[in-house]
């Protein structure tokens, strides 16, 4: 045990005593192996702080001419590395008290003095072989020694040369972005001017003349009555004058045709023959229903006198239906005569 510790021990507070001033440094020795790891000492009080006053700036020196680049060294042979031992772990010491802190001092002055030049870089040498590690010694840490006053900050020296520019190597290139949102479409622009018309194309070859279209017969037939009575309130008969072989106008019975969809012109014309003052109407009937607006009226005067009246119409059928003539008088007929023709008209759409 020192007199460092038995101070601690005894309760003394004093600061340890300054070491001498530090010699110049060597060259670095040998590692030596390292203590065992000692009692923490007490901390020393703060001394004051150095006066610090920054010198001027130096002038930059002129850039140097970059010289050609050395050849690359032989690499030298990889040293061989042996690893010896572990040493034992030293044991731990006893951890003082810690002693009261002490006042801080006044703010010393700090000058820094001009830097001084830089100085020429060595050739770097070739790597040695790596020593053989030596075996671990014991660590004795001893009392932490007070703070030395910083020294004066030498002046800043001239820049070095600029070394050679180093290789640039492009790296692969990245995979592409994702495509971006399509913006908005831009205005319609204005119209151009109108270009002069170009000359007239040669007159192409008239081709040859398609065929002539079929055109169908016309669909016709008549009917007819002679020196016949007709009866109040009684269908007037009739037969065929000319027959439609076509099957769309059919007598189906003496007083009735039958006419299949289509449009037709009928016409018709009713005569009678009275022996007194009497009046006549015929009625035409198709659709399911009288049709008075295409009837025939007609009134004779005293003593015998025919009667007489005719009609043209067209009309449209949508589905088949029976065409007939209803015939009315306030006498009886001698005789009658009738003619009825009908034709199927074409519409070209």
């Amino acid at each position: 045990m020192n007199k460092y510790t038995n101070n601690i021990f005894h309760g003394c507070c004093c600061p340890p005593p300054s070491p001498p001033p530090f010699p110049p440094w060597g060259p670095t020795g040998p590692r030596g192996a390292t203590g065992p790891t000692g009692p923490a000492g007490p901390t020393g009080a703060t001394g004051p702080a150095g006066m610090s006053v920054t010198g001027p700036a130096g002038p930059t020196g002129a850039t140097g001419i970059t010289g050609p680049a050395g050849p690359t060294g032989a690499t030298g042979p990889a040293g061989m590395s042996v690893t010896g031992p572990a040493g034992p772990t030293g044991a731990t010491g006893i951890t003082g008290p810690a002693g009261p802190t002490g006042a801080t001092g006044p703010a010393g002055m700090s000058v820094t003095g001009p830097a001084g030049p830089t100085g020429a870089t060595g050739i770097t040498g070739p790597a040695g072989p790596t020593g053989a590690t030596g075996p671990a010694g014991m660590s004795v840490t001893g009392p932490a020694g007070p703070t030395g006053v910083t020294g004066i900050t030498g002046p800043a020296g001239p820049t070095g040369a600029t070394g050679p520019a180093g290789m640039s190597v492009t790296g692969p290139a990245g995979p592409t972005g994702a495509t971006g949102i399509t913006g908005p479409t831009g205005p319609t622009g204005a119209t151009g001017a109108t270009g002069s018309t170009g000359p007239t194309g040669a007159t192409g070859v008239t081709g040859a003349t398609g065929p002539v279209p079929p055109i169908p017969e016309d669909v016709f037939a008549s009917f007819l009555n002679f020196a016949a009575q007709f009866q109040n309130a009684s269908l007037i008969p009739m037969g065929i004058g000319v027959s439609d072989p076509t099957g769309n106008i059919v007598l189906s019975d003496p007083t009735r045709i039958t006419l299949a969809p289509g449009i037709y012109s009928i016409f018709y014309d009713v005569s009678v023959l009275f022996s007194e003052s009497a009046y006549m109407q015929v009625t035409p009937y198709y659709n399911g229903t009288p049709h008075l607006e295409y009837g025939v009226y007609f009134m004779t005067g005293a003593g015998r006198s025919s009667a007489s009246g005719s009609k043209s119409f067209i009309i449209e059928v949508p589905v088949q239906t029976v065409f007939n003539l209803t015939f009315n008088s306030s006498a009886p007929s001698s005789e009658g005569a009738l003619s009825i023709v009908i034709f199927k008209l074409r519409r070209t759409m």
